[in-house]
């Protein structure tokens, strides 16, 4: 496994979930998507799409261990990557096209998975934070009251 350090977060996350994906040769920018969140451990989010520049930068840092993709852009501006034996450039006017569609849609930033380790950060912490309980004494409403 490669990693490039002068690459972001999340398009480091995107290499992995590369890997992940498996032997399938063609799959959807949804389907990395989802992969991606369950990496990561994203609860949320679950419309958000994955920029093309950062899916691009992951691709390409990939292909120096032999995996080439080649990305397509369909008439709904929905991502098709498939496995392929050289890499094949986007058509500008497709690309253009995807980066006006990302203007509109929730898209995976660095700080999504940032947010997601502070929490699962949060939740060991309250885990071992637990504290004892004490003796509740209960108040008596049946008194006298004077």
């Amino acid at each position: 496994m490669w990693y490039n350090c002068e690459m972001t977060l999340i398009q480091n996350e995107l290499i992995k979930a590369l890997d992940a994906m498996g032997e399938r040769n063609r799959f959807t920018d949804a389907q990395l998507a989802k992969k991606l969140r369950e990496i990561a451990n994203i609860g949320g989010k679950n419309k958000a799409v994955i920029a093309l520049a950062d899916l691009t930068a992951a691709i390409e840092s990939i292909a120096v261990s032999g995996k080439i993709f080649s990305i397509t852009v369909t008439s709904a501006n929905d991502l098709v990557i498939e496995r392929t034996e050289t890499f094949k450039e986007i058509a500008l006017e497709n690309k253009q096209r995807r980066q006006r569609h990302e203007k509109s849609c929730s898209i995976f930033t660095s700080s999504d998975l940032n947010q997601s380790s502070d929490k699962s950060r949060n939740i060991n912490l309250k885990k071992k934070k637990s504290t004892k309980r004490t003796v509740r004494e209960s108040l008596d409403v049946n008194s006298e009251w004077e």
